[in-house]
């Protein structure tokens, strides 16, 4: 029995190989193939992989980078998925919440070099070229490197990308915002936030009678709308009546944010 299930792993492997290592050619041919014999579930397993063959025939090394990017945007979101629950679970100073955050730091580092490597090789990969998801990896490792130093470098040419068509407004108002707050200063689009206390506060506003509108302009909901996501309201009157509070919270993170 052990070696007849061994045997059918084998073959089983085998012919998965066999069909990723098809050509484009290759399975057309395997879906007529398919057609001519009623292998009604071959021809349905083969056929969908005529799109990606495609892609892949008419540009290898892209195809590669989109693939690799996928991946990286899959542990970048996967890990911070984890953290919050463990947040919501166990607290986050629990040391299985400590943990993970470490390990976070750890995958942003290296995801974070590895964009640098094809940002600086390729420049800022747009939707058309690798899609949308392997896009907005770019940005998303720019911005949780959490590096001063390389979220200034990259932040004109996200600017650039933006008006190219090749990245979202609202990249670039996130990459914005977190290198100001980075810098200790008020953020201009209100994407950013400071937890205290079990109470979330906005990072101070640059110019918060008008950032509705600059919200608007990049492609972003109102920022009460935006708050509400984290079970927080926002206004302009509660604003400005609570802006010395704020602006304390935001000076005791300054001062503690790690390095």
């Amino acid at each position: 029995m052990r070696k007849k299930i061994i045997c059918l792993i084998i073959a089983i492997t085998g012919t998965a190989i066999t069909a990723e290592a098809q050509s484009l050619s290759e399975l057309k041919d395997s879906c007529y193939s398919y057609l001519a014999s009623h292998d009604t579930a071959a021809f349905n397993a083969t056929y969908v992989k005529l799109l990606d063959a495609i892609e892949k025939d008419m540009d290898p090394e892209i195809y590669e980078i989109r693939n690799e990017l996928n991946d990286i945007r899959s542990k970048d979101q996967s890990i911070r998925i984890l953290l919050m629950d463990a947040m919501k679970k166990y607290g986050r100073e629990d040391k299985r919440t400590l943990d993970i955050r470490k390990i976070m730091r750890e995958i942003d580092l290296k995801n974070g070099l590895r964009v640098q490597q094809i940002i600086d090789a390729y420049g800022w990969l747009g939707i058309d070229d690798i899609g949308e998801d392997a896009n907005e990896t770019l940005f998303l490792c720019i911005q949780h490197i959490n590096e001063l130093t390389v979220q200034t470098k990259y932040l004109p040419l996200l600017r650039e990308a933006v008006k190219q068509g090749n990245a979202k407004g609202w990249h670039y108002a996130f990459l914005t915002d977190r290198i100001l707050m980075n810098q200790g200063k008020p953020q201009v689009y209100g994407t950013q936030t400071i937890t205290s206390n079990n109470k979330v506060f906005i990072v101070p506003l640059e110019n918060p009678d008008k950032v509705d509108e600059l919200r608007k302009e990049i492609g972003l909901a109102p920022l009460n709308n935006y708050m509400q996501d984290f079970g927080s309201e926002w206004s302009l009157d509660s604003y400005k009546k609570n802006l010395s509070e704020i602006r304390t919270v935001f000076q005791r993170w300054y001062q503690n944010k790690p390095e």
